[in-house]
C-alpha cells in the first residue's frame, strides 16, 4: 500500500580543498570563512555575486568606450 514512500537521497558534496582566488579580496573572503567558521554557501555566494557584478561593470564600461 505504501510502497511509493521512499527514503530521499541525500546528496553530500565534498568541501573543495583549493578554492581558486580571482584577486586578493576572494582571498581574504576564504581567509575569513576559515578564521570566523563561516559558512561556505555565504562566501560561495559572495563571490559569485562579486564576480557577477564586477563583469558587468567592465561590460559597462567597454560600451562606454
Amino acid at each position: 500500500m505504501f510502497s511509493w514512500f521512499k527514503k530521499k537521497e541525500e546528496f553530500y558534496e565534498e568541501p573543495q580543498q583549493s578554492v581558486p582566488h580571482d584577486d586578493e579580496i576572494e582571498e581574504a573572503l576564504w581567509e575569513m570563512k576559515e578564521r570566523y567558521d563561516l559558512a561556505t554557501e555565504e562566501v560561495q555566494l559572495t563571490v559569485a555575486d562579486k564576480r557577477k557584478n564586477i563583469a558587468h561593470m567592465r561590460k559597462a564600461i567597454k560600451g562606454l568606450k
